[in-house]
């Protein structure tokens, strides 16, 4: 039998992978939906941008919660690890595909008052039956953006030797999402469906919306420093200080002493 020390180290690992693809799935099965909103009250004129309000894709509420996990599952695991749930992750999306797809064609009946079988299938189809062009340009997005992630946090946390942790956290976010962003906004509404002959945006209009979701990301990257901290407190909690210190050494053995 395992001792606990091993066993809470199991728990831990399968815990942020279901947390992780979970927040990944969420984030691109919810990012076809828009929504606009202000920064506390701020335009984009006044920022100097296009635009009155911000427009997001619903799937930044869920996809900030990933950077958290590939931040303290790279710091106790390395990035052999990270890549593995990075693998996982997109091959559970691909997997779901069928099925979305199946569960969007497939005939509706409603029995909501006031809503009848075709306008409800129409919605479902709206939410999901495009949901397609969001999940290619998402999954080759993100993992673009993950090895650049995990490649800019170790460098960081080797040349900081371990110190530091809201710096190579702040600093691999910035990179990597700045290339996600660019990535699965153009082509998830412009390219991808301008090749399938489907309705898309314009070039200045996914622009705009990948603008508003990287500054999006950017700032809530920045209000999440403190979460980074409380997790990391979580897993010395949950392992010991002794056995969380042993796990990071073993993740970074490069890092200087």
């Amino acid at each position: 039998m395992q001792p606990e020390s091993h066993q809470r180290r199991e728990l831990f690992l399968l815990a942020s992978l279901a947390l992780f693809t979970g927040f990944f799935v969420a984030a691109n099965f919810l990012g076809n939906k828009l929504f606009e909103f202000t920064l506390f009250g701020l335009k984009p004129s006044q920022l100097g941008l296009p635009g009155e309000t911000f427009v997001a894709t619903a799937g930044i509420i869920a996809f900030p919660l990933t950077f958290i996990l590939t931040d303290v599952v790279n710091e106790y695991f390395g990035k052999r690890v990270v890549r593995t749930f990075t693998f996982l992750a997109i091959a559970v999306n691909l997997i779901l595909q069928p099925i979305v797809i199946g569960a969007a064609a497939a005939p509706t009946i409603s029995f909501t008052p006031g809503v009848d079988s075709g306008t409800a299938h129409k919605a479902f189809e709206l939410a999901y039956g495009s949901a397609w062009t969001i999940t290619v340009g998402s999954l080759f997005a993100f993992a673009i953006a993950q090895f650049v992630d995990v490649g800019v946090f170790t460098w960081l946390r080797h040349r900081t030797g371990g110190r530091m942790i809201w710096l190579r956290a702040q600093g691999s976010t910035v990179i990597s999402q700045l290339i996600d962003t660019l990535v699965v906004i153009y082509l998830a509404f412009y390219v991808l469906p301008a090749l399938a002959g489907e309705p898309h945006m314009s070039a200045a209009e996914a622009g705009r919306i990948a603008t508003t979701n990287y500054i999006y990301k950017f700032a809530l990257a920045v209000l999440m420093t403190p979460v980074l901290y409380f997790s990391r407190g979580l897993v010395i909690a949950w392992l010991g200080s002794a056995a969380a210190s042993e796990l990071a050494t073993q993740a970074h053995p490069e890092d200087p002493r």
